[in-house]
């Protein structure tokens, strides 16, 4: 009884910070079962199911499209992460990964994890993945856009330190609090959030 009390006390404490993904591993969820979802994702044939596309890409920082025409996945041209379609199919995989109150620093329990992610992709390194920040609608939008990107970026960034995975093949995103998690409260800190997007290649 006591336990539980004190693992809620804990949560809400950990959940008054707005701008950071605060949430203590007991209540986060397993992160085992979203690392199961990631492998299967990365090695799904080369055809995505159609429920599973992303809406419209926005490149951020120094990945912008190439223009119309330029070499993409597939068809033995090289890997050109950057000039990924508006329609490109992907599967959906996201991590509460926790940041410190208000910054783009990852903590070290999330970094646990990210190491874990970045062994998963480079099994598979002809596969482009889009690495989406998300936060909740708490604060001025404009700031939630910046950090939402400063975030994704910052994954981008661990990753390719830490995991030797190839830069060309993630494509960091800001997406704000414009994708909400359906049914939850906007304010919820579970839509603080990023979501590793795995494109069919």
């Amino acid at each position: 009884m006591k336990k539980s009390m004190y693992r809620m006390a804990l949560v809400a404490l950990m959940m008054l910070s707005n701008g950071a993904v605060v949430i203590p591993a007991f209540a986060a969820g397993d992160d085992t079962s979203s690392l199961e979802e990631l492998k299967r994702a990365m090695s799904e044939p080369s055809e995505a199911p159609k429920k599973k596309r992303t809406r419209a890409i926005v490149f951020d920082g120094d990945a912008a499209p190439t223009p119309a025409g330029a070499p993409v996945i597939g068809g033995g041209s090289a890997l050109d992460c950057a000039a990924l379609p508006p329609d490109a199919k992907a599967i959906s995989v996201q991590f509460p990964i926790q940041f410190r109150p208000g910054s783009a620093v990852i903590t070290p329990a999330s970094g646990v994890t990210l190491v874990e992610i970045a062994k998963i992709l480079s099994l598979t390194p002809d596969r482009c993945v889009i690495v989406e920040g998300h936060t909740d609608a708490e604060g001025n939008p404009d700031r939630n856009l910046a950090l939402s990107r400063d975030r994704a970026s910052a994954v981008v960034k661990f990753i390719v330190e830490k995991g030797s995975v190839d830069r060309k093949r993630l494509v960091p995103v800001g997406k704000g609090s414009t994708d909400l998690v359906k049914d939850l409260d906007p304010r919820d800190a579970r839509n603080r959030r990023v979501v590793f997007k795995v494109v069919a290649s």
